[in-house]
């Protein structure tokens, strides 16, 4: 959070409690918002139109939660000019299905220099959202902004569709282990990486042949987080691997089968292929 969003936020608590009596009533939802906040919003600051959508939207500082008020006011924000507000209004308009007025918004937001609304519209581009046929590249390109300004997700979904993508021409396997190497370098020496971009690591590893450090990733993760215990190493392990995956092949536990069938291909020499799926 940038210092103008904390300024703002602390600026709202100190209108809230110092006009707890001098507030507007909202007549559709039985809200009220103080006067002097309303003022700032009439007299052209975006931020205050924010910070009342936020309230709406969490439901905090004596406001009731009302997504659709928050909507409003995250349109409001976003029409006066406000880039955290045309990214949080293209996030309800996407949750929403409406596709096209969500990337008018994210791409207003990619203008103003806003990484996640780079990483968002990336996401039109590789599962065909909308009218948008499948371009690889065009990904690719939007996904390489959204790491200049180090939005995690960018890099890892870079890495991941780098290394498992069906088409040959969206694969680059040495690609991806740099772009990783770079994700990892935006964690300290001991903040814990998720579970989620260790699986994009074993993946990488798979697609550059390393299927040792590969399996030993993919285990961890899958033991952890599936609370699982292979046996070990050799023969029995495999047959282990082969065993937990037709066990959870029959279990409602999607993510646990889906990471034990990675790791039974990298058993297997292969590396992992996925189709994008929206």
């Amino acid at each position: 959070m940038d210092k103008l969003i904390i300024t703002t936020a602390m600026l709202f608590m100190v209108i809230l409690s110092s006009h707890s009596n001098d507030t507007v009533s909202d007549v559709d939802e039985g809200v009220k918002i103080p006067a002097a906040l309303l003022k700032q919003v009439e007299a052209g600051h975006a931020e205050s139109a924010f910070f009342i959508a936020n309230a709406f939207a969490d439901g905090v500082m004596g406001i009731e939660q009302n997504l659709d008020k928050a909507k409003e006011w995250f349109l409001k924000s976003a029409q006066m000019g406000y880039v955290h507000g045309m990214f949080e209004i293209g996030k309800l308009l996407y949750q929403d299905e409406n596709f096209a007025e969500a990337q008018n918004w994210f791409n207003k937001a990619a203008e103003a220099g806003h990484g996640e609304s780079f990483y968002r519209l990336s996401i039109y581009h590789i599962y065909q959202v909308g009218e948008h046929d499948f371009d690889c590249n065009k990904a690719y390109e939007l996904l390489k902004q959204a790491e200049l300004r180090d939005v995690k997700a960018a890099f890892n979904d870079h890495a991941w569709m780098l290394s498992t993508l069906p088409d040959d021409a969206c694969r680059n396997g040495q690609k991806a282990w740099k772009i990783f190497a770079d994700l990892q370098g935006l964690y300290a020496a001991m903040e814990p990486i998720p579970w989620a971009y260790l699986d994009t690591k074993a993946a990488v590893l798979a697609e550059i042949s390393d299927f040792n450090e590969a399996i030993e990733v993919q285990s961890w993760i899958v033991e952890d987080f599936c609370g699982i215990d292979f046996e070990e190493q050799g023969a029995a392990f495999k047959k282990s691997v082969d065993q937990f995956t037709e066990k959870f092949s029959e279990s409602d536990d999607r993510l646990c089968f889906g990471a034990i069938q990675r790791l039974q291909s990298y058993v297997n020499r292969k590396p992992w292929r996925e189709k994008p799926k929206f």
